[in-house]
């Protein structure tokens, strides 16, 4: 018969009801039913796809699917048996209803399951076999028994010092208020004699925050996991599998520096286990509507000329209310950050810029694109070209980065694996190269607090930091496990130190003795990395939208923002504490408020930030859909 789930009914009785014996003989016949072959695929046993023969062990094959289907959730034969049963033993406990019993219930079926599959028929039990073993697993003294001609494997003993970690509580509950950030712990519990790493993923990443996100756990050792969840305007619903907690046994001695290495994958070499959180919210008296929120979203006018294209690039002007933006068709546009308009635009070039930089001091600016060429113009009544060259000769192709020294005629350029510094009063005479990375050069930073110093981040998972004066780099910042995309300096108790944001979903902080002092863990690459020139705030962009401000003083999460694309870039905005942030498809203005003015106090930031969305620059028309588009560049 095609035995499968849907031809499996219950009347209102709760009696089972099998339909569809289209494939049935009144007899056990293993011949051909038929040049074509019926059935559903998945279910049908493996001797009828390939040589068309049926028998009544056939069915047996079908009912092992369906038994290991209910078990596990899917059809395929489960790679681990005890993955299996851990997944289950979290539903017991979440309902009180863990026994022995019941577990070594649940492991009978995954044996029965497992023999109903074999791909000899013969070696299939019969179904009166599979009846009465079933039946004395649900005797009242819960023995069950091996004694049938087929039998079905030992059951795991019960055991309470498998590599499982303890999880409490499987449903998280925020105690709900209108505009209030929320909070609740998850305790993972390691009672193994083994070192277990975990990693919290949540469904929602512009919402909640965990910290730690990742960890290594200690044997007998337990560690609180701290959920926050971001101010919301309206009460939102409940959510099952809102969170998941990926655990697996490592070695000892593993740093957390290396968990970007760990591979919370099925196919992994140890056990990986997963288990579902769900969110409820309790809301304690009905919440109305406020004025007030920490994020507010108003479109800037929109652009509907055929100039603007999606945003690759953007720097902000130091004395003027001006930001401007690198596009992918290589216009260059001038904004008025006051009235959120476009004042000036220029054509740059025929391909895509990847850097734009204001020189303000003498009312310049530059933008490089992704063919090596440098483009300077003035800009006064409107923009005039000063000058045109290619900045690294030999290379034909490649994403750029500058920096404008703060105070010398210096503009750093990188491509590829090449720095180089440039004097424009000689007339843009290069005058040091620097060489010692192996692979793409990302970002340049100058050291505001030491002008002939500055940093690099590149693509061979390193920092350099370098002087002016030798074409060699001072010292290297190893410990990243990819692509490192961005670098700045800040600093802290009278200190200078770097952030720096890597494809390995975490920005490090660095002091400037060559040690990695704190990282900040994330769920995503984190492309742009930001220090507030004024205020103690770290921003961080990522590749899922996500902007996140921490506290350079401890560095704890303040808040999380969302803008719709990927972060571009970060850029201060002149006499005020705006931030703006650029996005593939617009800009955003992140308004910091009274509370970060004055250093604020961890905990209590609602209304502290705001984000004025300069979204809606034109999307995409039909030449853009054709062009090259790479979201690495």
């Amino acid at each position: 018969m095609d035995m499968k789930p849907d031809n499996i009914l219950l009347d209102n009785d709760m009696v089972l009801k099998i339909t569809d014996f289209g494939l049935s003989r009144l007899d056990e016949m293993t011949q051909t039913m038929s040049k074509d072959r019926l059935g559903s695929l998945g279910y049908c046993a493996p001797e009828y796809w390939s040589q068309g023969k049926m028998s009544f062990k056939s069915d047996m094959y079908s009912l092992g699917v369906i038994i290991i289907e209910l078990v596990t959730g899917q059809k395929a034969l489960p790679i681990n048996n005890n993955k299996v049963l851990r997944r289950w033993r979290h539903r017991w406990r979440k309902t009180g209803k863990e026994t022995q019993l019941v577990y070594q219930q649940v492991a009978k079926c995954i044996k029965i399951g497992l023999l109903c599959q074999e791909i000899d028929p013969s070696e299939r039990p019969f179904i009166w076999d599979i009846i009465d073993d079933i039946r004395q697993a649900e005797g009242v003294n819960g023995s069950i028994r091996n004694d049938s001609q087929y039998k079905f494997g030992q059951i795991s003993p019960y055991s309470e010092d498998d590599d499982m970690l303890g999880i409490e509580p499987l449903e998280l509950h925020f105690s709900f208020q209108l505009n209030k950030q929320m909070s609740c712990t998850i305790q993972l519990t390691n009672e193994t004699g083994s070192y277990i790493a975990f990693n919290v993923e949540h469904m929602n990443p512009l919402s909640y925050c965990a910290q730690p996100q990742k960890d290594i756990i200690p044997p007998r050792s337990k560690c609180n996991v701290e959920i926050t969840m971001q101010p919301q305007a309206k009460a939102p619903r409940d959510h099952t599998s809102e969170f998941t907690v990926w655990s697996t046994k490592v070695n000892d001695g593993l740093a957390i520096e290396d968990m970007a290495t760990i591979k919370f994958i099925k196919e992994a070499i140890n056990v990986v286990d997963d288990v579902n959180l769900d969110v409820a919210f309790d809301i304690s008296e009905p919440q109305e509507a406020s004025e007030k929120t920490s994020v507010t979203v108003q479109p800037l006018t929109q652009i509907t000329d055929d100039v603007a294209r999606a945003i690759w690039c953007m720097d902000a002007h130091q004395t003027e209310p001006l930001i401007i933006t690198g596009h992918r068709f290589g216009d260059v546009q001038i904004w008025n950050s006051d009235t959120q308009k476009v004042v000036d635009w220029v054509k740059a070039s025929e391909e895509a810029l990847s850097i734009v930089k204001f020189i303000a001091r003498i009312r310049w600016l530059v933008a490089v694109a992704y063919d090596c060429f440098f483009h300077v113009y003035k800009y006064e009544k409107e923009i005039e070209k000063v000058t045109s060259f290619k900045v690294h000769g030999y290379y034909e192709w490649g994403r750029c980065s500058l920096d404008i020294h703060p105070t010398q005629p210096y503009v750093l350029s990188a491509c590829h694996m090449q720095v180089k510094l440039w004097d424009w009063d000689q007339d843009w005479n290069c005058i040091q190269t620097f060489e010692e990375h192996s692979d793409n050069i990302n970002e340049l930073k100058f050291n505001l607090e030491d002008t002939n110093s500055f940093a690099s981040a590149s693509d061979d998972c390193t920092v350099k930091v370098w002087s002016l004066d030798s074409p060699k780099s001072k010292y290297t910042l190893p410990g990243h496990s990819h692509h490192v995309y961005s670098v700045d300096f800040f600093k802290r108790d009278g200190q200078q130190y770097l952030i720096s944001g890597c494809k390995d979903k975490t920005a490090k902080i660095w002091d400037l003795q060559k040690e990695c002092v704190h990282t900040l863990q994330h769920e995503c690459d984190v492309k742009s990395v930001f220090a507030h020139p004024s205020l103690p705030l770290l921003m961080t962009g990522g590749e899922d939208g996500a902007v996140r401000v921490w506290s350079s003083t401890d560095f704890r999460l303040k808040t999380k923002l969302g803008v719709s694309m990927p972060v571009r870039g970060f850029a201060c905005l002149t006499g005020s504490e705006r931030v703006a942030i650029a996005h593939y498809y617009g800009m955003s203005v992140m308004e910091i408020g009274d509370e970060e003015r004055q250093g604020g106090n961890e905990g209590s930031h609602e209304n502290s930030t705001a984000a004025i969305d300069y979204e809606k620059i034109q999307r995409q028309s039909e030449r853009a859909a054709s062009t090259f588009f790479d979201p690495e560049i």
